[in-house]
């Protein structure tokens, strides 16, 4: 629930809650918010490890990247990949969301996205990395392409590794 809806860890600390929740469940037991805490990070690292036993079985994956602000003023990048499965079914999976301070430059996103890529183990299985058309953004690519062009890792030498985001040009036209 706390998870689902995005409640606050005390939300089950609550008085109205536990009533409700003892009215519903007579064996109920109050829960403290760092018990629930503890309960959702267990869950977040329950599901990465299958995520990183999922990935260890793909052989390429395309990766989308964006920025963003939250309603606290802090920059975020969400890194999402996109592959195959063993069932031949097109997945999406968020990978990470960086804690980007501005002023935004191509280094510090390729450096986040190359730590993404080496937490995640799939450093050797990028195919391609879908932006926006924000010059830090070229820079970025450019970084991560010369990169793994050094390792020998680029598909058609490079050619398709950078994809420019068509909704975000298309938002441009319009």
């Amino acid at each position: 629930m706390v998870l689902i809806h995005e409640y606050p860890f005390m939300h089950m600390e609550h008085e109205m809650f536990n009533i409700f929740m003892k009215t519903v469940s007579p064996h109920w037991q109050k829960i403290s918010r760092t018990t629930s805490k503890m309960d959702c990070v267990a869950v977040y690292e329950n599901e990465k490890r299958r995520l990183m036993a999922l990935l260890k079985n793909v052989n390429r994956i395309s990766i989308t990247t964006d920025l963003w602000k939250s309603g606290q003023d802090i920059q975020y990048m969400v890194v999402t990949g996109h592959f195959i499965n063993s069932d031949w079914k097109l997945q999406k999976r968020i990978l990470n969301f960086v804690d980007v301070p501005p002023p935004h430059s191509g280094v510090a996103i390729a450096d986040a996205l190359y730590k993404c890529f080496l937490e995640w183990g799939i450093e050797n299985k990028v195919a391609t990395v879908t932006v926006d058309n924000a010059s830090y953004n070229d820079a970025a690519v450019r970084n991560l392409k010369d990169n793994f062009a050094l390792k020998n890792k680029l598909m058609f030498g490079g050619k398709i590794f950078h994809v420019r985001c068509t909704a975000h040009i298309i938002n441009l036209i319009v």
